[in-house]
């Protein structure tokens, strides 16, 4: 219950200050124009920031889309490659076995 009080209590502290925040903007001598040009200036290079930030982060994203798109191709690769060794091996091990059983079956004979 306190912790309620004490949240609604500092949401109206904030309310007051954003409202003052206006009201300073009256009485602080200087026209209300140039507050406009002000933050119509801020918006803009926050926005040209944002821009920029934005323009970084898809330049990054497509260098990672293209490590990912070479190391897709290597696996590929490299998968093919694992194939190839494999059938070799398995036809060595036949080759092989066949080879003991021949060696095998002309001892006992």
């Amino acid at each position: 219950m306190e912790t309620e009080i004490k949240l609604l209590k500092d949401q109206e502290v904030d309310q007051k200050n954003k409202a003052s925040g206006y009201e300073t903007l009256l009485r602080d001598g200087i026209p209300l124009n140039e507050h406009f040009l002000a933050l119509k200036n801020k918006f803009n290079n926050e926005q040209s920031d944002l821009k920029k930030s934005v323009t970084l982060q898809e330049n990054e994203i497509k260098q990672d889309e293209d490590k990912n798109q070479a190391a897709e191709h290597r696996i590929h690769i490299l998968k093919g490659e694992y194939s190839e060794i494999n059938r070799k091996f398995s036809i060595y091990k036949d080759e092989k076995q066949d080879k003991i059983k021949n060696l095998e079956s002309t001892l006992y004979n």
